[in-house]
């Protein structure tokens, strides 16, 4: 089986199983800081859903071709930073809206557990994005008003629960 990792190419041994090809090329990528995004077996797209355990046993030689493709973590955070900005942007718009909800006096404070979960993941992706292209990172301050957040959240102060948001949490988030 041929096997090309982008412009790298070579011929598997005709012992090795899909399983072991899968595990170089991914020990490949990995040593070139490298993440493989995209498997092309025999013109067929593998995803990760299609990788089971009977796919990983399949002997190579009953394939011709195994075509893969990797990005830098960077690369991908870049393609994907129109989705990230969407994202924050949705995180954002819904904080205000719970702070514009607390400032009225809701006390049902559900909703605004499952948005922590949200903002998360964007502080998250953020971080990740802000090391890979060394800009000063905001993840310690945003945990800092989020555990503040957390204890107003605590005593059931919405008042302030609302001026963390509005004026410390969301415009970090925005930024």
């Amino acid at each position: 089986m041929n096997v090309k990792l982008d412009n790298e190419q070579w011929q598997a041994i005709s012992t090795a199983t899909l399983g072991d090809i899968l595990a170089e090329l991914s020990e490949r990528a990995d040593a070139r800081s490298r993440i493989v995004t995209k498997i092309v077996l025999d013109h067929r797209r593998i995803t990760d859903r299609d990788i089971d355990p009977h796919l990983l046993q399949q002997p190579a030689t009953s394939y011709r071709e195994l075509v893969a493709t990797s990005e830098t973590q960077l690369e991908m955070i870049e393609s994907a930073r129109g989705a990230i900005e969407r994202y924050c942007r949705l995180v954002v718009a819904e904080g205000t809206s719970l702070a514009n909800q607390f400032r009225m006096g809701v006390q049902d404070l559900s909703s605004f557990d499952a948005w922590l979960g949200k903002v998360a993941d964007a502080v998250e992706v953020i971080e990740n994005g802000r090391k890979q292209v060394g800009t000063p990172s905001q993840g310690q301050a945003i945990a800092g008003w989020i555990e503040q957040l957390l204890a107003a959240r605590h005593i059931h102060d919405t008042v302030r629960m609302a001026d963390l948001l509005e004026y410390e949490i969301l415009p970090r988030i925005a930024a």
